[in-house]
């Protein structure tokens, strides 16, 4: 059995230089670690493939969507007419009137009426 002793040993414990440079070591890691944590929460949100420009490239997908669709009846309403105006089958009221249309040309029997705007 050891005796107990009043005697102060000299090994009481301080703090030294190691333990404080590793607690500025944690300190740092830790300000970094939250530093990158809140770069990448932001550029999930706000990046070039974060959750902001997902919408913006939905939104401009239905946009295009609409155009081509418009693109495709206008390609359609054209083929239809080159169609009816080919020698194999010809459409005599729409060759009369695009050559009103076009050419400005009337019937013997026909009147203008012009409409004057103010």
């Amino acid at each position: 059995m050891i005796p107990f002793t009043n005697q102060v040993c000299n090994d009481s414990f301080e703090d030294p230089k190691l333990f404080k440079s590793i607690k500025i070591l944690e300190i740092t890691l830790s300000a970094v670690c939250f530093i990158l944590c809140f770069y990448f929460i932001i550029a999930s949100f706000k990046g070039e493939f974060g959750v902001s420009y997902r919408y913006q490239l939905l939104a401009k997908e239905k946009a295009l969507t609409k155009e081509l669709k418009l693109v495709n009846e206008k390609t359609k309403a054209v083929k239809n007419k080159i169609k009816r105006l080919s020698d194999t089958s010809l459409d005599l009221e729409l060759l009369d009137q695009q050559a009103r249309k076009i050419l400005g040309l009337i019937g013997e029997d026909e009147l203008i009426v012009f409409k004057i705007r103010y």
